[in-house]
């Protein structure tokens, strides 16, 4: 009988740890768990935590987020602060630094996409960036096509955390 191997997230560092995080990175994760506390309560929901860690870079299974939403509704009420969420990405975070598409990153594309940058991609900008990246003619029904994929709210337009979703599907 073999023992599963838990979920990178719920494990625990063996050893030291050869580094600790820089301020930077820090700020980073807190930068992007603000950006998910919609309420600015000091807490994020455990969809959310999912859809920040893609923001960080991390594509979770859905393995791993049913073991983290286990763990955080069995220890956590349910949901996550920052310290909790710090400790949870620390081990992840300094395992998997290379090729990190981080918030800032992701940020400076939406702002390529949201040319009026009122925070929300329509149609004729979606349009426009598709265009610009492909470099080639992209017809109003193609980028509606795209819009309609990832618009999960329904208004017509794509907003940052939408526009996260749509940058990490393959």
């Amino acid at each position: 009988m073999s023992l599963k191997q838990p979920c990178i997230f719920l494990k625990g560092v063996k050893g030291r740890q050869s580094r600790s995080l820089t301020h930077d990175e820090i700020e980073e994760l807190r930068e992007a768990f603000a950006e998910f506390d919609k309420d600015k309560d000091g807490f994020i929901s455990c969809k959310d935590l999912g859809n920040l860690m893609r923001t960080m870079g991390y594509m979770p299974t859905e393995m791993e987020l049913i073991e983290l939403s286990q763990n955080i509704n069995m220890n956590l009420g349910g949901r996550v602060d920052f310290d909790d969420f710090l400790e949870l990405m620390t081990p992840k975070l300094l395992k998997e630094t290379e090729g990190m598409i981080g918030l800032k990153e992701l940020k400076d594309a939406f702002k390529e996409f949201d040319v009026d940058g009122d925070g929300s991609i329509t149609c004729d900008e979606l349009k426009h960036a598709m265009e610009k990246l492909m470099g080639t003619h992209t017809s109003k029904n193609e980028a509606d096509a795209v819009l309609k994929e990832v618009d999960g709210n329904g208004d017509g337009t794509v907003d940052f955390e939408e526009f996260v979703r749509m940058m990490s599907q393959k």
